[in-house]
């Protein structure tokens, strides 16, 4: 079991160089920023904003095997399912927060673009290209 969790392990650390995931780690600020910043710019282009809200519906399936009372029955039955699933619901915003949210993403961008190149520049130098 050990061997098989090993084997594993290994195949998935072959997939990618040590180069390769420290330049990853080093822009995973800089994407996060960008994404909150795309969603502050389409909530101030909407005039509102999306939430997320789950919801329980129901499905009806063919299930296997049931059973009834203290019988096991072999064979398929109707049965029904709880789903959970999302939709968007609009919700309202301050617009002067938003675009005050929007510029205060868009300095720390810089300021993290600017490490994010230190960081890229240290990953280069500990690990140089073959």
């Amino acid at each position: 079991m050990r061997a098989l969790a090993l084997i594993c392990l290994v195949t998935l650390t072959a997939c990618t160089s040590p180069r390769q995931a420290c330049e990853r780690n080093a822009l995973y600020d800089l994407g996060m920023l960008d994404l909150l910043i795309r969603e502050t710019e389409q909530t101030i282009a909407r005039g509102y904003a999306l939430e997320r809200e789950p919801y329980r519906s129901s499905s009806l399936q063919l299930c296997y095997g049931s059973r009834f009372g203290d019988r096991d029955r072999i064979g398929m039955a109707w049965c029904s399912r709880p789903e959970i699933a999302f939709r968007d619901r609009p919700v309202a915003v301050d617009l002067r927060a938003e675009r005050a949210k929007l510029a205060e993403l868009r300095a720390k961008r810089t300021d993290t673009a600017r490490s994010a190149a230190r960081a890229l520049e240290d990953c280069r130098t500990r690990f140089p290209a073959p």
